[in-house]
Parts: C-alpha cells; sequence; structure tokens
C-alpha cells in the first residue's frame, strides 16, 4: 500500500507542475513560453549623429562578451536563454566622443536585460534594442515602435 500512495503522490505532483506550467506560459500568450525558456536577444546600437564613433563594452556576472567601436548605425548584439535557478543580469559600458569645443566626451554605464516583466514586455518578449543618441541612451519599446529615454550621458570619458 505504501508504493501506491508514493505513486498517488507523485501523480498529484506532476499534475501540480503540470498547471503552473500552463499558467506561466498564459502570462505572454504570444509568445507561449516563459522567460526563462526564451531566446533573448539584446542589441546595442550606435544612433550617434555626424558620424562618431560608439565605444561598448558589455558583460554579465559569468561572461564578458567583449568591447567594441560601433561605427553610426550598426549595433553589437548577442542572444542567450535566461539561467533557470539564478537571475540573468548584463550591463553596458558606452562612451562616445564629442566633437564639441572642449575636446570631451561622455559616458554612460547601464543595464541591459535584467528579470522585469515591464522590460519583457518593452522588448517584445525576445528583442532588448538599446540605441546611443546625442542626448542619452534609449530603449526601443517594439509593441509601440517607440523610442524612450533611459540614461543620460555623464561628462568626460572613464579609462577603460
Amino acid at each position: 500500500m505504501s508504493s501506491f500512495n508514493g505513486f498517488i503522490l507523485l501523480l498529484l505532483l506532476l499534475l501540480l507542475l503540470l498547471v503552473f506550467a500552463f499558467t506561466v506560459v498564459s502570462v505572454e500568450p504570444r509568445r507561449g513560453l516563459p522567460p526563462e525558456f526564451t531566446r533573448w536577444h539584446v542589441y546595442v546600437v550606435n544612433g550617434l549623429s555626424d558620424g562618431r564613433m560608439l565605444y561598448v563594452h558589455c558583460k554579465s556576472r559569468d561572461n564578458d562578451l567583449g568591447s567594441r567601436n560601433l561605427d553610426v548605425g550598426t549595433n553589437f548584439t548577442w542572444s542567450f536563454q535566461q539561467h533557470i535557478f539564478r537571475r540573468t543580469l548584463f550591463w553596458c559600458y558606452a562612451s562616445k566622443d564629442d566633437n564639441n569645443y572642449d575636446g570631451g566626451g561622455a559616458h554612460a554605464s547601464f543595464k541591459v536585460f535584467w528579470q522585469d516583466v515591464l522590460l519583457f514586455h518593452k522588448c517584445s518578449w525576445k528583442d532588448c534594442i538599446w540605441i546611443a543618441k546625442d542626448d542619452g541612451i534609449y530603449i526601443k519599446n517594439v509593441p509601440r515602435n517607440a523610442d524612450e529615454f533611459r540614461w543620460q550621458w555623464k561628462p568626460g570619458l572613464l579609462q577603460h
């Protein structure tokens, strides 16, 4: 009788797991997958004017993705799946040379991916697009097709 009780308990546990999985999947019906099983893509785009180069260095706790010098209109992109048991976080450092009178530059450090449902909606549950413009860093709200200001440039260039 004890093996029968173990079988019933296992069956109930599997049924509960199945109900939980359908509940999570129904959060975003267009994609059909919870964020942990989605293939995410992050883009950092040089949207600066006047042909200015953008230096970008991105990383996570586990991966240093390296640095790139981006011409206007080009991007640095990568894809990944979130770690199921840990919070996935990517951030970038970016700097631009300003062709202004003081010859200075500007830089910004900013998160490009983190565990946040609002971010997931803006990224349309798959594509997080960050755009460096003359006045700061923007995120593309993909469903609305609108750029939203997120981070301001800080004066000067950090040594990297």
